[in-house]
């Protein structure tokens, strides 16, 4: 956007409307190494309701192949394999035909030299598994975990502590019959473990050099050890500038000066808490049929059938938007502004349409409705200039509801596929320029209201596994993206006889751009799931996504 013949205005507002655009659209990969040879197994005492059992894990994580002092270093996500005791299995589920879910909060110890701390790692989540036979239980936990930051050089080792589960009994549907629209689950139960004491608990380690002090110097490299091999492939599948790191054995400070780091400072990045425990609103109209796969019986034999009962749920979602023309990205919902994140509400499966016979077919429809807060956007223009916008999202007034439509069941070999499609209107004011004022008026919108059609993915009980992603479901949560979103032309922009329509239209608009989410569990009082403030147990705000 810095070409020959380009005036100087153009690219201040070109600056100007993209960044404040990336800043609120709706709901990346650091680089990591596995900081040892191939999964770690933990043991651990785990305080079930009939009394303690052993329990083995298997955790697998990437770390970066080195950090920086003052800058947060982002673990990969964790895979946790908890092979559940058949007798503790018994006592908690026992219907033979049912099955069993949890969510996970593992405690890490780091340590850099003499300096240590405990980072809480929530959200982890392992989807329900049949309850078969008279074996042990296998549940297999995923999700991210938040970075840590350090204020000297020094290798950074995280080591594998106490876990918190709470485990969820279900009864499981019948593949034969019609999927319930309400799983028939009971409370969760609360389990402390323990890991056992003498074991080798690091999951890795990542150095930390001493920092260039010349001002044109340039960013650490990796160390020269090339460590371990990489892990097996049972581990998590590794993202661009993912590989192997270094050896357990690593000496704190192998990649800084000689000697232990000093006056180090490990800073935690704590859990968002939402301190919501409940879902306040019902979406009640009509779904968009334009979005609808199945209108009729007709179309393939189908039973379809309008609910009269409401099932009222909610979630948070958080992640990034990236905008083609400025190859950037900027948080989406941000957990972390003074305004705080919104819900997303859901009245689920409004309408279903089910063949249980060949051809099998079955389609879930459900309404939502989402309203953001308002993002205050802070960026660079000219790549050193100041500049701040308010930016509005707001729902299309004549379909202001979005409609959601999985397809597809677990119950058979088939893909479950969610599509949240939505229409939202995207307007620009409070333009200010290194401080200065830029007056764009009341009404510098888009020209018409942004198509949302975010997509999840469920194939993890496909043979082979699936594509080895984490699953989406609406209930359990997990990534979301659109990757070919349309940001239309603006109009209405600009004060006194200025119109600035063609600039931020030639700066932001057209094709390509991106959404990627993270949803947290969903709250779903009438499923017991997700939240109950009897409990304590809040709406999880998750972390933003990473690939």
């Amino acid at each position: 956007m810095r070409g020959a013949g380009v005036p100087r205005r153009t690219v201040r507002l070109a600056g100007l409307a993209a960044a404040a655009l990336v800043a609120g659209l709706l709901s990346g990969s650091g680089s990591a190494a596995a900081g040892r040879d191939g999964p770690l197994t933990m043991a651990y005492q785990c305080a079930f309701p009939g009394g303690d059992q052993p329990v083995h894990a298997v955790l697998t994580q990437l770390f970066p192949e080195t950090g920086a002092v003052d800058k947060p270093i982002q673990p990969g996500d964790l895979t946790m394999a908890l092979t559940v005791p058949r007798a503790a299995v018994d006592g908690l589920v026992p219907d033979a035909t049912g099955t069993l879910a949890g969510t996970g909060t593992l405690t890490a110890r780091v340590t850099q030299g003499t300096s240590a701390a405990d980072a809480p790692w929530p959200g982890l989540r392992a989807p329900a598994v049949p309850v078969t036979g008279k074996d042990d239980l296998v549940l297999t936990f995923k999700g991210e975990v938040p970075p840590v930051t350090v204020t000297a050089a020094g290798e950074v080792s995280f080591g594998a502590g106490a876990l918190a589960l709470e485990l969820t009994p279900g009864k499981a549907a019948a593949t034969d019959a019609t999927p319930s629209p309400v799983p028939a689950t009971a409370a969760p139960v609360k389990v402390a473990c323990t890991p056992e004491a003498g074991q080798n608990a690091l999951l890795g380690a990542v150095p930390v050099p001493v920092p260039d002090p010349s001002p044109s110097g340039s960013p650490p490299s990796s160390p020269s050890s090339s460590g371990p091999a990489a892990p097996s492939s049972s581990a998590t599948p590794s993202a661009p500038g993912m590989s192997p790191g270094t050896p357990a054995s690593t000496s704190p400070g192998a990649s800084a000066k000689p000697g232990a780091p000093h006056n180090s400072t490990i800073k935690v990045e704590p859990p968002v808490h939402s301190g919501t425990y409940d879902c306040d609103v019902l979406p009640k109209g009509k779904l968009d049929f334009d979005h609808i796969p199945l209108k009729d019986e007709q179309d393939a034999g189908a039973t379809v059938t309008e609910t009269t009962f409401d099932l009222g749920s909610c979630a948070y979602a958080t992640g990034y938007s990236n905008v083609h023309k400025l190859s950037g990205a900027a948080v989406i919902n941000d957990a972390h502004s003074a305004r705080g994140p919104s819900l997303t509400y859901i009245n689920m499966n409004v309408r279903m349409a089910v063949q249980p016979n060949p051809p099998q077919y079955y389609e879930f429809d459900s309404l939502g409705s989402m309203t953001l807060p308002v993002a205050d956007s802070t960026f660079l223009t000219y790549g050193f200039v100041p500049t701040t916008a308010k930016m509005a999202l707001t729902p299309d007034p004549v379909k202001p509801l979005l409609t959601i439509v999985t397809t597809g069941t677990n119950f058979v070999e088939q893909n479950v596929i969610t599509t949240i499609y939505g229409y939202q209107w995207l307007r620009l004011y409070d333009v200010r320029i290194n401080g200065t004022p830029l007056d764009v008026g009341p009404n510098c919108r888009t020209r018409a209201p942004i198509q949302l059609a975010l997509v999840g993915l469920q194939d993890a009980h496909m043979p082979g596994g699936g594509d080895g992603k984490p699953d989406y479901t609406i209930l359990d949560g997990g990534p979301l993206h659109q990757e070919n979103l349309t940001i239309p032309a603006f109009t209405g922009c600009g004060t006194h006889g200025e119109n600035l329509d063609a600039l931020f239209t030639a700066a932001v608009s057209g094709p390509g751009n991106s959404l990627n989410l993270n949803q947290g569990t969903l709250c779903a009082p009438w499923a017991g799931l997700g939240c109950d403030a009897s409990t304590g147990t809040e709406i999880q705000i998750p972390p933003l996504p990473h690939r």
